[in-house]
Order: C-alpha cells, then sequence, then structure tokens
C-alpha cells in the first residue's frame, strides 16, 4: 500500500508533538543554567508530555494492538519506555532549579524522550503508515488533533 502523510494523519499528528516537546527540551537547556525559566519550561514540558502520552495510549496503541502483525509487542516497548520519560520528568519536576543535579536531571530527560522519538519514528510509524488503512489513520489522527487543541488550553 503506497501512504503518503498529510495534515491531519495520525502519525504526523504525533510527531509535531515531538517537535513540540523537543522545542521546550531545547529552550530548556538555552534559557541558562539555574533559571527560573529552565523550571517553568520543565513544568510545561511534562504537561505536554503527559497529554501526548495518553494520546497516544487512546488513539495509537489500540491500533497497533489490534491492527498490526505483532503489535502487541511493539505497543509494549512502546510503554515500557513511558515510566522513563515520567520518571525523568519527576525528577525534573520535583528539582528546583538552584539544586545542584537540576541541569543532570534535564539531561536526563532529554535522553528519555529521544528514546521515545527514535521508537515512535524509526519503528512504529513507518510499520503504521506501511500496515493501516489511510482512512483510519486520517479519522484517528483528527480525532488526536481534537483532543489535543482541547488540552492545549489548559496548559498553556
Amino acid at each position: 500500500m503506497s501512504h503518503t502523510m498529510h495534515q491531519s494523519e495520525l502519525t504526523w499528528e504525533l510527531r509535531r508533538d515531538h517537535r513540540t516537546i523537543q522545542a521546550l527540551l531545547d529552550r530548556i537547556c538555552s534559557a541558562g543554567a539555574g533559571s527560573l525559566e529552565q523550571e517553568r519550561l520543565v513544568r510545561h514540558t511534562a504537561a505536554e508530555f503527559e497529554r501526548h502520552a495518553v494520546a497516544e495510549r487512546r488513539f495509537l496503541l489500540p491500533m497497533v494492538r489490534c491492527g498490526m502483525r505483532g503489535g502487541d509487542a511493539l505497543a509494549g516497548r512502546l510503554e515500557a519506555g513511558y515510566p522513563d520519560v515520567l520518571g525523568a520528568l519527576d525528577q525534573a519536576t520535583s528539582a528546583s532549579f538552584r539544586d545542584p543535579g537540576f541541569e543532570g536531571k534535564v539531561q536526563d530527560l532529554t535522553a528519555a524522550f529521544d528514546r521515545h522519538v527514535r521508537l515512535c519514528e524509526r519503528q512504529l510509524f513507518p510499520r503504521v503508515c506501511r500496515t493501516c488503512p489511510e482512512t483510519e489513520l486520517t479519522r484517528l489522527g483528527s480525532e488526536f488533533h481534537r483532543h489535543a487543541h482541547r488540552h492545549h488550553a489548559d496548559i498553556a
């Protein structure tokens, strides 16, 4: 099946989330060590990732489990990585920007998120695009977009 991504497609929406979170992580690093702005951005990043993880569990993982050969194992690998990112987020959000280990916690968070993105974008999304009907991806992408838009207002 030939598949071209477009803006209402589920994996495109998820990639956009990844870029948004990565941009926040980049802003944390460029905000300057030990700044209150870093702490605020970490809290914002935590809210964005939590929303993203909920949406992946709601829209992506059921389709992967039901619609793909070996989908249970692949979905399980993605879910197994959530505690790494969420744990790193918890460590970073519970620390003060004044703590000597704050920068290391931000680095741990960035590394955990990078692993999440690599799994999604190098392994999971290409398989999803090859095996799932484009109409289903478009429908789920639209639902995901509505969900994300509704929850962005809560954390902005």
